[in-house]
């Protein structure tokens, strides 16, 4: 449909009415994986931004957390880009998001899409990571944009706090950018030694990992397996923070290997203690909860000592609720400790 002369005020933004369809060959226009639209789109909140009964635009938004938001597509008909209907969709969306009591908001784009990311920052969104190969690691066919080839997935956020600003978003780190140049990725074959020597590493500066300092005995043939065997399930595998080459956490990914527990992943997960406070153990969160909602897996669980404050607080906000209390499991420099059963539902 050609578009027409129109005054900005008759462009109305509503919500999805009942038994409203979201038309797909608009949602294409933003993400080329009908698949993954097929995925979320049932799990959205949809805004329509409509002239004269015709719908124009559309923005869905999934709601990851009590507080926490991801756009997961937006989207203006062709013929009408350019017009300022985005703006307006997205300013309503926003403001309601404030109303649901949102303190974040985060959406992903790719590094070749020159207006999407002016568009955002525009908007108040702000970079805070690059995932590197993103598009094409996940997906078949290269997309091409602007004359630039989609390698790179950005993402922004927007918060509401004291301060618009990074050291608001990761209220803990005494280097808030440090953020911004640490990639999470998939773990590979040739990370095993790097791999179990960070681990051993974590193991002499922690007490809230399972073994003491000279316990893990797993050799690097043994690593080795491990992630060759990840690589190749459809329910686990490892993450990887890394930072200037160097690996600072891990999050393993072990999933259930009986028909009956298949949709069930248990996690282990660590970070180097001179990188704790900063967002990594979050961003590693994430990363794996969306590898586990794209392979419609159901179930994550973890155990955690009854004394480590802070992983307890991490989990409670991505949403784990505690399932039981293992009174005096361990004992750490000779003191009883609980450990605690935690799990979460996608």
């Amino acid at each position: 449909m050609e578009s027409s002369n129109y005054g900005y005020d008759s462009v109305l933004i509503r919500t999805q009415s009942n038994h409203e369809c979201v038309p797909i060959t608009l949602l294409m226009l933003a993400d080329p994986d009908l698949e993954a639209i097929q995925r979320y789109k049932a799990y959205c909140r949809w805004w329509i931004a409509e002239i004269a009964n015709h719908v124009v635009g559309v923005c869905g938004v999934l709601q990851r957390t009590a507080q926490e938001w991801e756009i997961m597509n937006i989207a203006v008909e062709e013929g009408y880009e350019g017009q300022g209907i985005g703006s307006k969709l997205l300013d309503e969306v926003l403001e309601q998001l404030k109303q649901f009591k949102a303190n974040v908001v985060t959406v992903a784009t790719g590094n070749s899409s020159l207006g999407a990311l002016a568009f955002y920052q525009k908007h108040g969104f702000r970079i805070i990571r690059i995932e590197h190969d993103h598009f094409t690691t996940h997906y078949e066919q290269p997309i091409i944009e602007n004359g630039i080839v989609c390698r790179d997935q950005i993402i922004l956020q927007k918060s509401w706090g004291d301060s618009n600003s990074l050291s608001y978003m990761y209220p803990y780190s005494k280097e808030p950018y440090l953020a911004m140049v640490v990639s999470v990725r998939i773990a590979q074959i040739r990370d095993s030694g790097a791999l179990i020597r960070m681990k051993q590493k974590l193991d002499e500066q922690t007490t809230f990992m399972l073994l003491e300092p000279g316990e893990r005995n797993l050799n690097e043939a043994e690593q080795r397996d491990m992630i060759r065997y990840a690589l190749r399930s459809a329910n686990s595998n490892i993450f990887l923070a890394e930072h200037e080459g160097q690996i600072i956490g891990y999050l393993e990914a072990i999933g259930g290997k009986v028909a009956r527990n298949r949709h069930s992943v248990y996690i282990v997960v660590g970070v180097l203690q001179e990188y704790a406070n900063r967002g990594i153990g979050r961003r590693l969160f994430q990363t794996m909860i969306h590898w586990a909602q794209d392979r419609h897996l159901h179930r994550l669980e973890l155990n955690v000592q009854g004394n480590n404050e802070r992983a307890l607080h991490l989990y409670r906000s991505l949403g784990f609720r505690i399932e039981g209390i293992q009174k005096n499991a361990l004992v750490v420099e000779q003191r009883y400790v609980d450990l605690i059963q935690m799990g979460l539902l996608l």
